[in-house]
């Protein structure tokens, strides 16, 4: 079966796209397993900005009129095929949130991202607390900010609360004791996903006092620190990427270092976001989710391209099929009213940082497997003995220097010569075409990806929509980069198969 024709394994619904200004559509998805066919707690949510007034609409724009007496199974749109108990669209939307969707998959905790899971949580009592989960700086600004009984109840389950949430703190890049293979570092969060889950950089903060910043996320691995207000941004990361420990410990030295002239109240948050790669357990397929993440030539904590090697090598072998990533911009909005976001220039700017990934990743499988079959080769080559004693019958007088060369003068089955291990014969190298392929600039690496752009925000005016202004953007710069990814503009009540 060829890859088109390939059953779907995960599908993405999504209920809100834009970032803003209009609170009915805001960052929301729905995530499932296919082979779940709809089980209790098989769906997950990345973020809730919008969340279950866009059920509602979604439900009442599938069901027939008049409503058929329940229950039913929907026939079209995002949740075709689920069987619904009640006849109203209420009860129903009330029955996907109550029943299917278990746990949500926080990015950060911007409200644009968090308001519809927030105020869903006290009308919708189950019979188990919905799981929040996240980065643990993420956790932690519910926490103080969220469930502080200022703000909203304490309905978590830490501090005294009512116990309706609980929080699922999350390891930056994956638990090395979870998971084997292709899942290695992935966690459980519903029936058939698992995901890992990375930080990233979303701007940083112009006041000159301590805020919650990257350094307070519990992770230790590639965290991120607030950066010194003498630290120009980083401008020259897409030409000489720096690894991203590198980074980290570059930027810690400069602001946490002896002799910083920068006070504590002085230096700059660099604020965290995060990127899910959310996999379907049976076929290993994934796609890749974004919160909000501005590009790192711009970044005070550069951060992507550790993302972007994760996914090389998924993208190579085939597994990821798609990226979900911000574009809140046309190219016409100035760096320095970016506000920690992206605009077309910076999304092939980063594209183009995955594609020289991708391109590396492939080079590498390759000598590999030139490698393994080189070796599997020479393994396979078995030496026989000198023909010229082959006939020899134990009477048959033999001289003493014909035993003595019996016994180490093998023949070796092609070249006169030995192979020796470590010397490679011309055709199991990579051709000269095959390596300028890799070492020129990557083309088309991308070929298959599909890149849906997400959190575009609308100007409410009179002028062109903004989404369609950056699709052509995009489109404009595809044609000079040859990444060969398809875009797509996400809009509320899309489905996506993957």
């Amino acid at each position: 079966m060829g890859e088109d024709q390939m059953e779907p394994a995960l599908q993405v619904i999504v209920l809100g796209s834009g970032g803003g200004p209009l609170e009915s559509n805001v960052t929301s998805f729905l995530v499932r397993s296919v082979a779940q066919n709809w089980h209790r707690g098989s769906v997950v949510a990345v973020d809730a900005g919008v969340h279950l007034s866009s059920i509602c609409n979604l439900i009442e724009a599938a069901t027939p009129s008049p409503a058929p007496s329940a229950p039913f199974t929907l026939t079209s749109g995002p949740f075709s095929g689920l069987e619904l108990p009640h006849k109203s669209v209420l009860a129903n939307a009330a029955h996907i949130t109550q029943s299917l969707v278990d746990t949500y998959l926080i990015t950060h905790p911007h409200l644009d991202h968090i308001a519809g899971f927030v105020i869903n949580t006290a009308g919708l009592p189950g019979t188990r607390p919905k799981k929040l989960a996240g980065l643990p700086s993420t956790i932690q600004a519910f926490k103080t900010h969220i469930f502080n009984h200022v703000i909203w109840p304490n309905l978590s389950d830490e501090n005294n609360g009512a116990g309706m949430v609980t929080f699922m703190r999350l390891v930056e890049g994956g638990s090395p004791a979870l998971g084997d293979g292709e899942g290695r570092g992935y966690v459980e969060v519903a029936d058939g996903l698992q995901v890992k889950i990375w930080s990233v950089s979303h701007g940083h903060c112009i006041e000159k006092h301590n805020h919650r910043g990257s350094a307070s996320s519990a992770s230790t691995r590639f965290g991120s620190h607030d950066a010194s207000m003498s630290i120009p941004p980083r401008r020259d990361l897409y030409s000489h990427p720096v690894p991203p420990q590198r980074t980290a410990s570059l930027l810690s030295q400069a602001t946490f270092g002896p002799g910083s002239p920068q006070t504590e109240q002085e230096r700059i948050c660099v604020y965290d976001s995060s990127a899910y790669f959310i996999q379907d357990q049976k076929t290993h397929r994934e796609v890749l989710i974004f919160g909000d993440v501005e590009p790192d030539s711009l970044s005070l904590s550069p951060r992507n391209l550790q993302v972007w090697s994760e996914a090389a090598p998924k993208i190579d072998s085939g597994s990821l099929r798609a990226i979900f990533i911000e574009c809140s911009y046309d190219d016409s909005q100035c760096d320095d009213r970016l506000f920690g976001h992206l605009k077309p220039v910076y999304v092939i700017q980063e594209l183009r940082t995955l594609a020289s990934q991708v391109a590396e990743a492939r080079s590498n499988r390759l000598l590999n497997t030139k490698k393994r079959k080189r070796v599997g080769s020479l393994t396979e080559e078995v030496p026989r003995r000198n023909p010229s004693l082959a006939n020899l019958s134990p009477e048959d007088p033999v001289s003493p220097k014909t035993i003595k060369a019996s016994s180490v003068d093998l023949v070796y089955a092609g070249p006169e010569t030995p192979p020796t291990p470590h010397l490679a014969t011309p055709t199991a190298e990579l051709t000269l075409r095959e390596l300028e392929s890799f070492t020129s600039a990557p083309m088309r690496q991308l070929d298959g990806l599909k890149v849906v752009i997400i959190h575009v925000k609308d100007r409410l005016n009179d002028g062109p929509n903004v989404g369609d202004q950056i699709l052509e953007q995009l489109l404009e710069h595809e044609k000079e980069a040859q990444l060969g990814c398809e875009f797509v503009i996400s809009k509320p009540g899309q489905s996506f198969f993957f």
